[in-house]
């Protein structure tokens, strides 16, 4: 992050010094103002310079993104990583010839990347932000079979009168088996239980 402290005779010009020397836009610094300066007798005698500091703004995006490439390589992968950014929404898009481990059984490793760079994202974003970090088009196809998964259990749940519980796994993928029984048929009910890295969906038979 680029900060400086900067003089000029009035707080302007010591803004517009500062911003000279960071190579920086205004809206992209915070600006502090140390001494707004005194003018003195006849503009001369006595004058003192305005004083600022000048801090540039974190890029939330650039943050995370920066945080999740230096985990990746942590773990001695060597991996591209692409963003695109939706409302609220950042997707980062992972190619590797390791796809197999950062994805890991059934996307455990992806969701922890997930996880830790929302964390990061969000720290510096002044709203809150969802990131999705993919690779090889997973959560699509993650999707698809979370969506069977959800329709097979149903029919199961509602055949033997009797509540399913699923493994614990992230809320994204819980809403995904949501969604898809919300109009299911009636007698089936779906909610979450457990707390922390043990919570976990319910598809429940109700008579």
């Amino acid at each position: 992050m680029k900060e400086l402290t900067a003089t000029g005779r009035t707080v302007d010009e010591a803004v517009q010094s500062g911003l000279k020397q960071l190579g920086l836009q205004e809206a992209g610094v915070e600006i502090h103002v140390i001494d707004e300066g005194k003018k003195g007798f006849f503009g001369i005698f006595g004058s003192q310079p305005a004083v600022v500091k000048l801090q540039e703004k974190m890029d939330p995006i650039k943050e995370a993104s920066q945080y999740l490439e230096n985990v990746i390589a942590q773990m001695g992968i060597d991996a591209k990583v692409t963003k695109e950014a939706e409302t609220k929404k950042i997707i980062f898009h992972l190619e590797s010839d390791k796809m197999a481990l950062l994805i890991g059984k059934r996307g455990q490793t992806l969701n922890a990347l997930e996880t830790l760079t929302q964390l990061v994202l969000n720290r510096y974003s002044e709203h809150y932000m969802q990131v999705v970090v993919d690779a090889e088009g997973y959560r699509a196809k993650r999707k698809e079979a979370l969506t069977h998964l959800a329709l097979k259990l149903a029919d199961q749940a509602k055949r033997q009168k009797k509540d399913i519980h699923l493994e614990p796994m992230p809320s994204s993928e819980r809403k995904v088996i949501h969604d898809t029984l919300s109009s299911y048929a009636k007698g089936i009910e779906t909610y979450s239980t457990g707390e922390g890295h043990n919570r976990h969906l319910v598809i429940s038979y109700k008579q």
